[in-house]
């Protein structure tokens, strides 16, 4: 199995004396499923928009199929960010004024590589809802939209930042099916920021971050499987 993404002693300070990560290093291979678990300031989200390239690190790299982001310049990580990266976070940041199938257009890369609307529409079930606006939606139906926008562009890579965190445990259950779905049938690599632990035991692999560290670092031989999800 190839790696996508590697990250190599990585630190993040902000001020003189708030060191968010340190020293972290880790591998990530193509077509898993990842979560990352931790406390809330332990340095996930941190991390999370470092490898993304949202953020660049103090120190250390970040590197994409063997190219070091940490290099980029601004052009090529807003062309790294179109093109090849998938974000889908808590809030569901669609557009108001426009309808479903505009919001999940927007996803389009500028290279026109792209899923079929119709095809993508259909495996998150949410084809006869593409003339609705996003009020007219409950909260798991925007966010099944939101994850429409982000792999529409066909993107090797998804990152998740408690993208489950304002639905309940229905839909909740649903969107972690449809990830799952997507990573088997698209073969995309996905990296999932929860708190909820039963959500980790579905992936491959999972990384508890502490203390701006990688704490533990567990492959999954046997995840559970949706159903098996308890909320208790």
């Amino acid at each position: 199995m190839l790696t996508i993404l590697s990250v190599d002693k990585v630190t993040k300070q902000f001020r003189k004396h708030e060191v968010v990560l340190k020293n972290v290093t880790l591998d990530i291979k193509e077509g898993t499923f990842t979560a990352m678990i931790g406390a809330s300031g332990s340095g996930k989200s941190t991390l999370l928009n470092i490898m993304s390239g949202l953020l660049k690190p103090t120190s250390g790299s970040v590197l994409y199929k063997g190219k070091n982001l940490t290099m980029f310049d601004d052009n090529e990580i807003a062309n790294f960010l179109r093109n090849d990266v998938g974000l889908i976070f808590q809030n569901y940041y669609l557009l108001s004024h426009l309808t479903v199938e505009e919001n999940i257009n927007i996803g389009i890369s500028n290279t026109g590589r792209h899923y079929e609307l119709n095809e993508i529409s259909k495996v998150l079930g949410i084809e006869n809802l593409l003339r609705h606006f996003p009020s007219e939606l409950s909260g798991g139906q925007q966010q099944r939209v939101a994850i429409a926008r982000a792999i529409m562009k066909k993107p090797s890579i998804l990152y998740c930042d408690e993208a489950t965190g304002a639905l309940d445990e229905a839909n909740s259950k649903k969107v972690i099916s449809l990830l799952h779905r997507i990573r088997q049938q698209y073969g995309i690599t996905i990296i999932f920021i929860t708190h909820n632990h039963e959500i980790a035991k579905t992936a491959d692999r999972v990384i508890t971050i502490k203390d701006g560290m990688v704490y533990r670092d567990t492959t999954c031989t046997n995840p559970i499987s949706v159903k098996q999800m308890s909320w208790a």
